[in-house]
């Protein structure tokens, strides 16, 4: 009869603090799975977008805030508020790297980081307010 090569303790998520503690202070060596590990629910692959600004604005076009997109797929961004503030639940995106201003709602929160959902296609109605964003003063 062959001994098992190895005598371990599995850690699982969901597994209280206190029982981690209890089997990784056994003596016994202590293991994760890879399929326990935590799954990416993202519906894309997310694309690094290194210091690409945007500006927050409300539904009626007034400036909220600036951010920096930290990844961003065709449907979804990462944001970073330049100032902790409260967004709304729906508000626009001007996009400065491609010039466009794009439907947002915002789907997490974590301090001064924002998961939001962008529609898929510029808004075309509102290049006036672009070209506002534009500008040196688009915050007066």
């Amino acid at each position: 009869m062959e001994k098992p090569v190895l005598d371990g303790v599995r850690l699982y998520r969901g597994m209280s603090m206190l029982a981690r503690w209890r089997a990784q202070r056994s003596g016994e060596a202590t293991f994760t799975r890879l399929e326990d590990a935590p799954r990416d629910r993202r519906g894309e692959k997310r694309r690094i977008a290194h210091l690409k600004w945007g500006k927050a604005l409300d539904c009626a076009d007034r400036f909220l805030c600036e951010c920096v997109l930290s990844n961003r797929t065709r449907g979804g961004a990462c944001l970073r508020l330049a100032r902790n503030i409260t967004l709304p639940q729906k508000f626009q995106l001007y996009d400065d790297d491609s010039d466009e201003i794009f439907d947002a709602q915002v789907i997490w929160r974590r301090g001064g980081e924002i998961g939001c959902r962008l529609s898929l296609t510029p808004r075309t109605d509102k290049a006036r307010v672009a070209r506002r964003m534009r500008e040196r003063y688009y915050a007066l």
